[in-house]
C-alpha cells in the first residue's frame, strides 16, 4: 500500500501498533531515541509466553517480547543504524547536561553561536515549606502561576509550556491556569500544560518544570522523577529557557546533579588554535590587528566555521575556502549554518589576489555590527 513508511519517536511505539502499517510497506524508515520515554505496555509476561508457545515462536522471544521491545528496538536489531548526532533545538546550556549524561558527549550542537554559547538558560526557583496533599504540591502551583504572570507581559514567540512528572501536579497546574486565564489569553501565550509523557516530541521557547516533590515523599515518587529517560525528556523540551520549580532542599542523584549543573553557565567551545589553512590564518591575524574578535575553527554541529568574527549576536562566519571534503560538503555546511541563523561570507583568497590586508580592510567595513 505504501512505498515508504516512516515511524518517528519509534522507541515510544510498541510492536502491536507498528505492525499493521509495516505490513503494508515496501520500505520502512524507523527513527527513535532509546534515551527518551518508551511506550507503556499493559501486556502481561504470561500472555506473551503463552502466545509464543502457541505459535512455536519461542526462539524469537527476544524480538517478540512486545512488553519490553519497542518498534525501534526490533528495527535496530534487524537493520543498519545511522546515528543522528546533530542537535537543532536547545541552546548549549539547556542541552549540555543531557549531552554528557545520556549521550556520552556524542551530540553536536548546531544551535551554538557566540550569542548563546555562554548564556545561563536555566533558573531554579526554590519553594519553601511545601507539602504534598493528594499528589499536589500547591506551593509549587502558586509559584508556577507567578512565573506565567511575569511572562504574560511579553510572551516568548515560541510559546510557554508547564510540565510536571506527576499527573496530579500537572492537572492542578492546568486547573489553576484555566482559572487565571481565558482562552484568548492562553492562545496569546501559546500556553500548554501536561505531564512529561504528554510532551514527548514537543517543545516550547520557555518551559517551566514543576517537580512536585518534597523531601519526605515516598521513595517511589523520588525514583519516578529520577528515571533517566523521563528526566531526559523533562529537561530537554525548552528551546530558549527552562525554569525548574522545586521544593527539594537537598536532592541527591540525578536531580541534585542537574540542579548543580544549572547553577553554572556553560563554558564556551574550544575553537582550533590556528586555523584550517595559511590564508585563513593570515586573514585572522589582520582582522585581529584591526580590533575584531576572531576565533578560527568555530564548532557548529559537525562543521567548523573557518573564522568566526565579532562578538555575541553580531558574530558572523567567514568561509575561507572550499570545504576539504569537496563541493558537496561545502554546500551542505553552508545550508546547515544558514538554517541555524548564521550570516556567512565567502572570503576566498582569489578575490583579493591573496592579500590578507586588503581583505581584512574590506571585510571590516562589510561586517560591522548590524
Amino acid at each position: 500500500m505504501f512505498d515508504l513508511v516512516i515511524l518517528d519517536e519509534a522507541a515510544h511505539i510498541d510492536q502491536l501498533r507498528a505492525a499493521p502499517v509495516l505490513a503494508r510497506a515496501r520500505h520502512a524508515l524507523v527513527a527513535g531515541d532509546p534515551r527518551q520515554l518508551r511506550f507503556v505496555s499493559f501486556v502481561a509476561d504470561v500472555d506473551v509466553a503463552a502466545a509464543l508457545r502457541r505459535h512455536g515462536l519461542e526462539r524469537y522471544a527476544d524480538r517478540l517480547d512486545v512488553r519490553r521491545s519497542s518498534a525501534f528496538d526490533v528495527a535496530a536489531g534487524a537493520a543498519p543504524v545511522t546515528w543522528l548526532g546533530e542537535h537543532y533545538r536547545s541552546t548549549p546550556h539547556l542541552i549540555g547536561f543531557s549531552a554528557r549524561r545520556f549521550y556520552d558527549g556524542r551530540l553536536m550542537l548546531v544551535t551554538r553561536h557566540p550569542r548563546n554559547e555562554r548564556t545561563d538558560a536555566i533558573d531554579v526557583v526554590p519553594v519553601a515549606d511545601a507539602v504534598v496533599v493528594d499528589g499536589v504540591n500547591q506551593a509549587e502551583v502558586d509559584a508556577v502561576l507567578d512565573l506565567v504572570r511575569a511572562l504574560a507581559a511579553q510572551p516568548p514567540p515560541g510559546g510557554v509550556a508547564v510540565i510536571s512528572p506527576f499527573r496530579a501536579q500537572a492537572d492542578a497546574v492546568e486547573a489553576a491556569l484555566l482559572s487565571a486565564y481565558d482562552v484568548d489569553e492562553i492562545e496569546r501565550l501559546a500556553l500548554r500544560t501536561g505531564t512529561v509523557h504528554a510532551f514527548q516530541g514537543s517543545e516550547a521557547d520557555v518551559v517551566i518544570a514543576s517537580l512536585g516533590l518534597v523531601d519526605g515523599d515516598p521513595p517511589a515518587r523520588h525514583r519516578f522523577l529520577a528515571e533517566p529517560n523521563l528526566f531526559n525528556v523533562l529537561v530537554t523540551r525548552a528551546r530558549r529557557h527552562l525554569t525548574v520549580v522545586t521544593s527539594l532542599r537537598a536532592p541527591e542523584g540525578i536531580v541534585g546533579d542537574y540542579l548543580r549543573y544549572a547553577d553554572q553557565p556553560p563554558p564556551g567551545p574550544e575553537p582550533d588554535a590556528a586555523g584550517p589553512d595559511p590564508w585563513s590564518r593570515a586573514l585572522a591575524v589582520e582582522l585581529a590587528r584591526i580590533g575584531l574578535a576572531v576565533r578560527p575553527g568555530y564548532p557548529v554541529g559537525r562543521w567548523r566555521v573557518d573564522l568566526c568574527v565579532g562578538d555575541d549576536a553580531d558574530a558572523v562566519g567567514l568561509l575561507c575556502a572550499v570545504h576539504p571534503d569537496g563541493v558537496a560538503a561545502h554546500l551542505e555546511r553552508q545550508r546547515t549554518l544558514t538554517r541555524a541563523g548564521w550570516h556567512l561570507y565567502d572570503v576566498f583568497a582569489s578575490r583579493w589576489a591573496d592579500d590578507p590586508i586588503r581583505a581584512a580592510l574590506d571585510l571590516a567595513a562589510r561586517i560591522a555590527p548590524r
